[in-house]
């Protein structure tokens, strides 16, 4: 190891492992970014803006119903991590074995729900199909969820890597799966006239085929102790150990799912599936910058409840103080995008797309707003303290919508108006969270604000 190297992994053990995950993830995450760039104006070239546009609606649908682990993922990580803080191996295998055999059964019955009441719609309505659309569309969402069934049990082997504080093994993950898309999209397109159904079918079959592999090979060597048996009932006492943070997340997620993902719906159903491109293609630039934070972010949440357990209050403040100066130059960073945006879309997409100027500033201001709020959440999660945020997700998930409709059609702002209603709502709980992690650091957190 050099001498500059030296000098970065200085620190406690647990500082150590933060920023080795860090240094790690940022080569694996950018390789990601730049399969994630390439992969959308392919697409779109693929299948044309209005296909395109009803692959993120569906996908968007599809994604509400990652909500439906019931926050247990969530829960599992800090409960897992806890144990393996007080070296508890045998209740951290338990934790696992909850963890697989809740998703499974989770899984079933979602999936048997969505056989069941999906006969009865109209999918053609609700994706607001054009005229003339030439594919079986009620086909390829029955098989895009039926494979995300399968994806919500096998995608619990990143939450494991997570918990180990191993964030760069759990994101090198998503980059194999980025890549393999890659390269079946291309096969497709070599062998085979790409159409929506074949493009949904590679989507989703990749991260499964990464996962399945991973959680195979895994379990059968360095995570041997922890192996789940498959076919076995979680035990009562344990699951509802991992619900009794689980249920805070739970509703948290409905949140997170409703305000991020109900805005292709909104779009689609008020302006047509063509109008959801530019809208996406926004936020697919600026969420460069919110993954490459949120790589800095990752580690910390286990770091965080490792060091709650242990009762270092001094590492939780003094990482909190270096996260908000980091975020100040990312700040900058967004800011500087969002000037040369213009630039960057023309290189990226071409004259084909036009990306409004007001819309391109709201997604900055959406960055600025979620990497700040990041901080906290990172670290009230990590330690269990999420009831404001829960408030706070209620207060989102109540207004947001409404919000949204009002801005783009009552004051006809359009796109920008729903993107702006996703800000407006951010701001209040942000304000609260900060407020919260202060206290707690300086151990002046009472009732509520400790809960």
């Amino acid at each position: 190891m050099s001498v500059r190297a030296q000098k970065i992994f200085t620190g406690s053990e647990r500082t150590i492992l933060v920023k080795k995950n860090i240094v790690g993830s940022l080569g694996i995450k950018g390789l990601g970014i730049l399969t994630s760039v390439i992969l959308v104006p392919l697409t779109i070239h693929l299948l044309d803006k209005e296909k395109y546009g009803i692959w993120i609606t569906i996908f968007s649908i599809v994604s509400w119903f990652n909500m439906m682990d019931i926050g247990l993922g969530n829960g599992f990580r800090n409960k897992f991590a806890e144990a393996i803080a007080l070296d508890d191996k045998y209740l951290a295998r338990i934790y696992v074995q909850t963890l697989y055999s809740s998703m499974i059964l989770i899984a079933g019955a979602i999936l048997l729900f969505f056989f069941t009441i999906s006969y009865f719609l109209n999918w053609n309505a609700i994706l607001n199909i054009p005229p003339g659309f030439d594919e079986d569309i009620h086909v390829i969402v029955a098989v895009v969820f039926a494979l995300f069934c399968v994806q919500l049990v096998l995608k619990n082997i990143s939450t494991v890597l997570l918990s180990l504080q191993k964030t760069t093994f759990s994101n090198s993950l998503v980059l194999l799966g980025n890549l393999l898309t890659l390269l079946l999209i291309g096969l497709i397109n070599k062998f085979y006239e790409p159409n929506l159904f074949s493009i949904a079918l590679v989507f989703m079959v990749a991260p499964i085929l990464v996962s399945g592999l991973t959680t195979v090979i895994l379990f059968g060597k360095s995570l041997n102790a922890f192996r789940p048996a498959i076919f076995r009932l979680p035990q009562r006492i344990y699951f509802k150990a991992l619900m009794s943070l689980g249920l805070k997340f739970f509703i948290i997620q409905i949140t997170t799912i409703v305000m991020f993902s109900s805005s292709s719906i909104i779009i689609t159903q008020l302006y047509g599936p063509a109008a959801v491109t530019p809208y996406n293609v926004t936020y697919q630039l600026f969420a460069t910058v919110q993954v490459i934070f949120a790589i800095i972010m990752t580690p910390f949440w286990s770091a965080f409840t490792e060091a709650n357990a242990k009762g270092d209050f001094g590492w939780m403040k003094n990482s909190i103080k270096k996260l908000v100066r980091i975020w100040i130059l990312f700040s900058v960073g967004i800011i500087i995008l969002w000037l040369i945006s213009p630039i960057v879309f023309r290189a990226w997409l071409g004259n084909d797309i036009v990306i409004p100027r007001e819309l391109s500033f709201q997604f900055a201001l959406f960055s600025i707003l979620m990497t700040w709020s990041s901080i906290f959440s990172y670290f009230l999660a990590g330690i269990g303290k999420i009831t404001i945020s829960l408030y706070g997700a209620i207060f989102q998930l109540l207004t947001c919508i409404p919000m949204a409709i009002f801005l783009a059609e009552g004051i006809h702002l359009k796109s920008t108006g729903i993107i702006l209603a996703t800000n407006i709502n951010l701001l209040v709980p942000v304000i609260f969270l900060s407020i919260q992690t202060q206290k707690i650091l300086n151990q002046k957190a009472y009732g509520l604000w400790n809960r």
